[in-house]
């Protein structure tokens, strides 16, 4: 028997046909809040699918700048397990697989961070930032990496095979990292799309894989919270399968980011940065 991913569960409804109507058990996605702690301080309320806590904790706090560094995060809790990093105490977590707690090797000096005074609740649609706030606070691109045209044309066909809660529910969207050679590094499938990129990008980041020389795509719109997550993790190329808005476009202009959209098979508009792409 095939094993159900963590994000999704049965449910019965009333199924009509042309046939008739019966009841029937279907699967769904699951949409529950996961609360993110740093240092015992509540930081943000985030409505996620299931599974892959810690690398949506650890990819949010960085994509979204409430931590400047991966290094500063020493210890990720969820429902009292953890993954600790050097030169960190670890302390008790809460048992709740809707809370994550990160302790930091910044201590006290976190406590007292503006950006941690206010807990945000963000939903399954939507980010945080402003686009003021993105212009004083990103970096841009460095990374010179090229990517063949080829690639970039078949990296929708191995998302949609490696999409096991689509397959069983759908309703959810998926961020997939890939080399630059098209090899597949790993998915991650939300209700949101901000939390799949920051389940794809934490899941890096928790195992050290570089980020500078990937190449992100997205199942959703590049909307400008999608390319300024990417950026924060200094990966070069951007690829959605939809649509890019205007300050999208204009953002990843400005950060040295090449952003595609309407990637589908052969066909893709280049918006910003072609040279990274070769035929």
């Amino acid at each position: 028997m095939t094993e159900m991913p963590p994000g999704i569960e049965k449910r019965q409804v009333s199924k009509i046909t042309p046939s008739g109507r019966q009841a029937a058990d279907v699967y769904v996605s699951i949409e529950e809040p996961l609360q993110i702690n740093i240092d015992g301080q509540p930081v943000a309320v985030l409505m996620r699918s299931p599974g892959g806590e810690k690398d949506l904790a650890a990819g949010f706090c960085l994509s979204e700048g409430l931590l400047d560094h991966f290094d500063e995060i020493g210890v990720i809790l969820h429902c009292g397990s953890s993954i600790s990093l050097p030169d960190a105490e670890l302390e008790d977590g809460q048992e709740s697989r809707n809370i994550v707690n990160i302790i930091t090797t910044r201590g006290e000096k976190t406590r007292s961070d503006p950006r941690h005074e206010v807990m945000r609740l963000v939903r399954s649609g939507c980010g945080r930032v402003s686009a003021g706030e993105l212009a004083e606070t990103m970096p841009p691109i460095d990374a010179v990496v090229q990517v063949s045209q080829s690639v970039i044309a078949r990296l929708s066909r191995e998302v949609i095979a490696s999409q096991e809660t689509y397959k069983h529910a759908g309703g959810v969207h998926a961020v997939a990292i890939f080399d630059a050679a098209g090899k597949l590094v790993v998915v991650g499938e939300d209700i949101g799309r901000h939390n799949a990129i920051d389940k794809a990008v934490g899941y890096c980041l928790m195992r050290r894989i570089p980020l500078n020389d990937k190449i992100l795509y997205s199942t959703g719109r590049a909307s400008y919270e999608m390319v300024s997550k990417t950026v924060r993790a200094g990966i070069p190329t951007m690829v959605s399968r939809s649509s890019a808005t205007t300050l999208a476009i204009d953002l990843a202009e400005q950060l040295n980011c090449t952003l595609i959209g309407y990637a589908r098979g052969d066909r893709m508009n280049i918006y910003t940065h072609p040279e990274r792409i070769i035929a």
